[in-house]
């Protein structure tokens, strides 16, 4: 069974019947573990004791076979969880031991549940360019379709988008009695970043601070912690704004908060690279569903507001302005890594120069 989405597999879970086998990848770490501890809680009655076996890395078929046929102490089911097993780089021998273990698990009529999770968002495929995958098909596709085949679940957990981050926030304001304009739902998203779980904390200590009524965004900054992410784009925005003040007291509060030079220039620079990318693309006459789906690894749907930023912030810059920062800071991350002189200096330096760009 391949699950569509989180809807579906919510509802298989509050059944309670689990399958014999799962396959649980992804890029979202938390809803993976979420669903992993559900599964292994409805199996074994708890999630405790000595009939849940937990497996990670370069395990043998032999070993998990072990645990898969053993019998169970309390005479129910049990739970077999292999963590980030390297199938791509495995002998077909052995493969082909863990094909036949999962063929036999599902025909045990449910006294065992042997789950496969990656933790990882790409440790489920072989590259095409690999060494490794050389003349051999994709493995992790092969183990999906013989235990969806099999009757087990086929479980993939991407990152929520910026709307389903949203309705969490909403939903956590709610049951402490408070609502929330969805437009600060996605600027909290902006400033907290997309992790759900620290989203869902975040939201809690505003709503609680609250304690009714319409949050605003004077609550969100004064309960919420932003990233680095987002106090950088502050900085950007400043830098944009000629506010040499601003510019630096934001530069004193990310020193505060412990961020490094190195890091805060990383972000700094892809500000201007999102910016650059940003101005050419209006002048073409693209659009953010363009930009998008050109750039899809800089721009997921849940960092897709980074583009409105963009689109937004251009427009104080020419392109040559904009190629001349883009040296600027790749001149500052050139000297961090060679000269070993003091980063915090380089950085000032950086930010000062940006401010002379006309």
């Amino acid at each position: 069974m391949i699950f569509k989405d989180m809807d579906e597999i919510r509802r298989h879970l509050k059944i309670g019947i689990p399958l014999p086998c799962y396959f649980i990848g992804g890029a979202d770490d938390k809803r993976k573990r979420t669903i992993l501890n559900k599964i292994v809680s409805i199996t074994t009655e708890g999630g405790s004791g000595f009939d849940n076996h937990r497996f990670s890395g370069n395990v043998s078929a032999d070993a998990v076979a072990d645990a898969a046929f053993e019998i169970t102490f309390g005479g129910g089911r049990r739970a077999v969880v292999c963590e980030d097993i390297p199938f791509g780089n495995m002998g077909d021998n052995e493969y082909k031991k863990f094909e036949q273990l999962i063929t036999e698990v599902s025909g045990m009529g449910g006294s065992t549940v042997l789950v496969f999770i990656f933790t990882s968002a790409d440790a489920d495929t072989v590259k095409k360019d690999s060494k490794s995958s050389s003349g051999k098909k994709n493995r992790f596709e092969a183990l999906k379709k013989l235990i969806d085949k099999c009757g087990g679940g086929i479980i993939r957990c991407e990152t929520p988008t910026t709307a389903e981050l949203c309705s969490i926030i909403e939903k956590t304001c709610s049951k402490y009695k408070c609502s929330i304009h969805r437009d600060l739902c996605a600027y909290m998203v902006e400033r907290c970043g997309n992790d759900s779980a620290l989203l869902q904390n975040e939201a809690r200590k505003v709503a609680e601070y609250k304690g009714s009524g319409i949050i605003t965004k004077a609550d969100i900054d004064l309960m919420t912690c932003s990233t680095p992410d987002a106090k950088v784009f502050d900085l950007s925005a400043k830098i944009a704004a000629k506010d040499r003040t601003g510019a630096f007291a934001v530069l004193e509060e990310l020193r505060e908060m412990g961020e490094k030079a190195p890091l805060i220039l990383n972000i700094l620079s892809g500000s201007y690279i999102d910016m650059f990318r940003a101005k050419s693309a209006r002048s073409c006459g693209k659009t953010k569903a363009d930009i998008a789906s050109d750039w899809p690894k800089s721009y997921p749907k849940p960092r897709q507001f980074l583009i409105d930023k963009a689109l937004t912030a251009q427009s104080r810059y020419s392109s040559s302005a904009l190629l001349r920062c883009i040296d600027v800071l790749l001149d500052a991350e050139q000297r961090m890594k060679s000269t070993g002189g003091n980063e915090d200096i380089i950085l000032d330096e950086t930010v000062a120069k940006l401010f002379s760009i006309k």
